[in-house]
């Protein structure tokens, strides 16, 4: 497993396989009952570099058993990022939301892939009474997204927003605005630059709140 990450860190996608493959022997018929913290990982980074070096099948296939193998939040969030990525490539932009929104739903709240305008603007709504008292501004001293768990949702969401564009806009604008709203309830992620960013723009646009946007874009 140490030398399977060790050459994938490297691009050396090829050797890494073998790698991953040999410690995968190693473990037998027997690894997922006696060495699932072992099996999962060295499964994982085999999806990935398959993935990587066009084995797209094969990443599929062993996304697929691992999404049922994965225990916990922060794993099944990983499976869930790399699936994405996979059906994205394969310009298959509505399974990859299915998997997103699969992910989400099982964390609870309302997720549908075509989202109507008022879910969308309850979302932006919310944004001004998380916000309480403190200014737009103040936002750049929220202390980093401390949970590992909290970080996993926001990176599906993340994931989630390029195959969105090709599939709903306003799921597109709510994953956005979730970030946004996540970001301000539980820290700020490398994600959530992005989304504030980009919230910036749609205040403007999508919501006549130009000045608020420009605050918004300039946090970012």
């Amino acid at each position: 497993l140490i030398a399977g990450e060790r050459a994938k860190a490297s691009t050396a996608y090829v050797s890494a396989l073998h790698y991953l493959v040999a410690g995968t022997a190693l473990l037998a018929d027997s690894g997922w009952d006696d060495r699932a913290d072992l099996m999962f990982p060295l499964e994982f980074h085999r999806a990935e570099c398959e993935f990587l070096t066009g084995e797209l099948a094969a990443a599929e296939a062993r996304l697929a058993m691992l999404a049922s193998r994965a225990a916990g939040a922060v794993d099944q969030a990983a499976v869930a990022c790399l699936r994405i990525d996979l059906y994205t490539t394969l310009m298959q932009a509505e399974r990859a939301v299915d998997v997103a929104l699969g992910y989400l739903r099982n964390l609870g709240g309302e997720w549908e892939p075509h989202p109507n305008e008022e879910l969308v603007r309850r979302e932006y709504e919310r944004t001004r009474s998380l916000l309480g008292g403190r200014e737009i501004e103040g936002l750049i001293d929220v202390p980093l997204m401390s949970k590992p768990e909290s970080a996993a949702v926001v990176e599906v969401m993340d994931k989630a927003i390029p195959p969105a564009t090709f599939t709903d806009r306003n799921l597109f604008v709510l994953l956005l605005w979730r970030i946004v709203n996540f970001s301000l309830e539980h820290g700020n992620t490398d994600a959530s630059c992005y989304a504030y960013v980009h919230g910036g723009v749609l205040a403007g646009v999508r919501f006549g709140n130009y000045k608020f946007g420009l605050r918004l874009g300039q946090l970012g």
